[in-house]
């Protein structure tokens, strides 16, 4: 609307004046903090890289005709170059298209400001992204931070082989039993074997040993796995009563018999069929 609708103030060669009326002041203004302030910033914060690069790539159009416009003599000589002739309109045409939205600027800065604003695009489009990377980048440094701190000071390293040795473990499933408190005759039986092996050893009595029992004959069957009972263990059988291990007291000695009255010496000749009685103690008295 700026390049078609409107005669050009800012020209390659030469600034050409006139006026301008305030719609169009409110349209450049408008126009320069749009393209040069707003949208590079807000397209770095939302993380619009693209938009960025459109700009840049916008901005750099500005330049080709600064570096790229040919020679005043090579175009205005007698039979200039067809090539060159070309080349100067369409740099002339970049030109005028990139200074015309500032042109209106100029009532307020000043001509100089005013066409120099378009030189802001390419700068203004790769200076935010980069800002806004390092920006991201010591944030995510300070939030790891804060959430894993790290040690002020490392502890020492434990020796290799300061523990025990660690027994390798077993390769596959291992299912084992659940681990089921010990009821009140467990304990009691428990205690009742350590006092009985604590009065052995003290008195150092010898415990017979049990007799050896013949090995049952092995009986080829297909192993099965172990059954883990789910039930709550059987209790545990009752001890024998304790033994005593003082001797026995020796049983009292009978009193012997003591007889009353001597026998009688036996008369010779003289068989007796029966005790001698007092009758008979009299007549061998006679006898005698």
């Amino acid at each position: 609307m700026f390049v078609c609708f409107a005669p050009l103030y800012f020209t390659y060669s030469a600034v050409i004046p006139r006026d301008f009326s305030l719609f169009e002041r409110m349209m450049s203004l408008l126009y320069a903090v749009f393209f040069v302030f707003f949208l590079p910033f807000f397209a770095a914060l939302r993380s619009k890289i693209w938009v960025n690069w459109g700009l840049a790539a916008y901005g750099a159009l500005i330049y080709l005709p600064v570096y790229l416009y040919p020679a005043e003599e090579l175009i205005s000589g007698k039979d200039p170059s067809v090539t060159r002739m070309l080349l100067a309109v369409i740099l002339r045409g970049i030109y005028g298209m990139m200074q015309a939205p500032f042109a209106a600027l100029s009532a307020l800065i000043g001509d100089k400001a005013a066409s120099s604003l378009v030189y802001w695009i390419l700068p203004m489009a790769l200076i935010w992204p980069f800002v806004f990377k390092v920006l991201r980048f010591y944030k995510r440094a300070y939030l790891s931070e804060q959430l894993n701190p790290m040690p002020k000071v490392k502890p020492a390293p434990a020796a290799a082989h300061s523990g025990p040795a660690v027994k390798p473990e077993v390769l596959g499933t291992v299912i084992t039993a659940p681990v089921v408190a010990a009821s009140p005759d467990e304990v009691t039986g428990k205690a009742a074997l350590s006092q009985r092996s604590t009065a052995e050893k003290e008195n150092k009595i010898p415990v017979p040993e049990k007799p050896a029992e013949p090995a049952p004959a092995a009986v080829s069957a297909p192993s099965e796995p172990d059954v883990i009972p789910l039930a709550a263990p059987a209790p545990a059988p009752a001890e024998p009563e304790a033994i005593p291990l003082v001797a026995p007291a020796p049983a009292p000695a009978e009193p012997e018999a003591i007889p009353l009255a001597a026998p009688a010496p036996a008369t010779p000749g003289v068989i007796e069929l029966g005790a001698p009685s007092n009758d008979n103690v009299e007549n061998n008295k006679d006898t005698l």
